[in-house]
């Protein structure tokens, strides 16, 4: 287990871009109300529906912002990466959680009680700002989404996401660039609203016309031209 001394929490708390604007006392106070949080890949942090009483942010691993149907349908909406916060939405306005936080990766967290952390945001704008900045990001990423799922075919939808991908988690190769993400082809489907089946089909046909390759546990974006093509068709 994971042990930070009050210290640790503090650096670890100002580091963040959320609470760079916070003093130092004010930052030792708030990591003396933080707890570190281990999490093994699979497990669950929150359901939806559960009490929205805490903030927490990623020190490292990923975990993925998703919700399901009740015949059993997932549908994913974020993946959070080191560095950045989720359960914002219910800790902010104290009512239930949107979604379910699930984690991809081995994750460890720095957990923020709501009671001791809205103290903070009455005496601290600054960080009131970049937290409605994360808001609208958040917002701004639904938007492109529903764009994209009505107005693209699916393969054009999934190249964007894998060079979304690429950008984010991908490592300059001699092929191209090569993604390690901790992320399924079902949890893939998913976050496109399509089945795994048709993940799989689409990526098998781009892997025998060299666009991409597929090793267990990355995609090497080979062909980036051809997928910035085909993202840009519209259905």
């Amino acid at each position: 287990m994971v042990q930070l001394t009050v210290e640790e929490k503090r650096e670890v708390l100002k580091n963040h871009f959320l609470l760079t604007h916070l003093r130092d006392w004010d930052l030792e106070l708030l990591a003396r109300h933080s707890r570190v949080m281990e999490v093994p890949a699979g497990k669950t942090i929150f359901r939806k529906h559960d009490p929205g009483d805490t903030m927490i942010v990623v020190i490292s691993g990923r975990v993925v912002i998703c919700s399901q149907s009740t015949d059993g349908r997932e549908v994913v909406f974020n993946i959070i990466n080191p560095g950045e916060v989720f359960g914002e939405i219910a800790f902010l306005d104290g009512q239930e959680r949107t979604a379910d936080a699930r984690v991809l990766e081995n994750a460890v967290c720095v957990v923020l009680d709501r009671r001791s952390f809205l103290p903070f945001l009455e005496d601290n704008p600054k960080v009131v700002i970049e937290l409605l900045t994360v808001l609208c990001e958040r917002v701004r990423s639904t938007t492109v989404h529903i764009e994209d799922t009505a107005f693209l075919e699916f393969r054009s939808r999934l190249a964007k996401k894998l060079l979304a991908f690429g950008q984010h988690y991908g490592k300059a190769v001699d092929k191209g660039s090569r993604i390690e993400l901790a992320i399924s082809q079902t949890e893939l489907g998913a976050m496109l609203q399509a089945t795994r089946e048709s993940v799989n089909r689409q990526m098998r046909t781009w892997v025998k016309k060299g666009v991409i390759e597929v090793d267990k546990g990355s995609i090497t974006l080979v062909d980036l031209d051809r997928l910035e093509t085909i993202a840009e068709e519209s259905d």
